[in-house]
């Protein structure tokens, strides 16, 4: 019998924050999140030296630490701290999800423009937190959800200007970077 894959929807994690039965926080394990979302793809230990060395539970001397869900990355700097929860792009296409079965993809295909995105909130509902904002890169914006997840639009030509055409290339949820003021899509 062929297990059914548990349905994430990320049209929950951008209105809501939860990444399914998960809500993201700082202080938590790779024990925590793979108890909750199950078995990932693989989990990868970045720490200089030990970056070919199996994952084992609780060992400090791993971390950094990536547990991979498919396009979707746990980021560990701890064995109980979780930094990040981020997804680039790996081409064009939807993020995919590995042995998770990502719901609602569509709305972060990568390669979406920022003006389709926020078209595309408006009508489906999401709230977004502020007007999109320069990221550090020069060309690049960035706009939050109240669910707390940042999307990165970012130009591959440095000279296009309008944020409205910038193309989707990542998007992620990290730890206090919610911002204080809402308003509606």
């Amino acid at each position: 019998m062929k297990k059914r894959k548990l349905e994430i929807s990320l049209f929950e994690f951008l209105q809501h924050g939860n990444f399914g039965s998960f809500m993201p926080r700082q202080d938590c394990s790779p024990e925590e999140v793979i108890a909750l979302l199950g078995k990932p793809q693989a989990i990868e230990a970045h720490a200089r030296g030990k970056e070919f060395t199996p994952y084992t539970p609780g060992d400090a001397s791993l971390f950094p630490v990536i547990v991979c869900y498919g396009t979707i990355e746990f980021h560990f700097d701890s064995p109980a701290t979780l930094s990040a929860i981020h997804a680039d792009a790996p081409g064009d296409g939807v993020p995919v999800g590995g042995p998770l079965q990502l719901m609602d993809s569509a709305l972060l295909r990568f390669g979406r423009t920022m003006g389709e995105f926020l078209r595309l909130a408006q009508e489906r509902g999401i709230t977004l937190l502020g007007e999109p904002a320069k990221s550090p890169h020069w060309f690049a914006w960035e706009i939050q959800t109240k669910g707390g997840v940042t999307l990165h639009f970012e130009h591959d030509d440095p000279e296009e200007a309008s944020h409205a055409k910038a193309p989707l290339r990542a998007f992620f949820w990290q730890p206090g970077r919610k911002k204080s003021i809402e308003r509606a899509a």
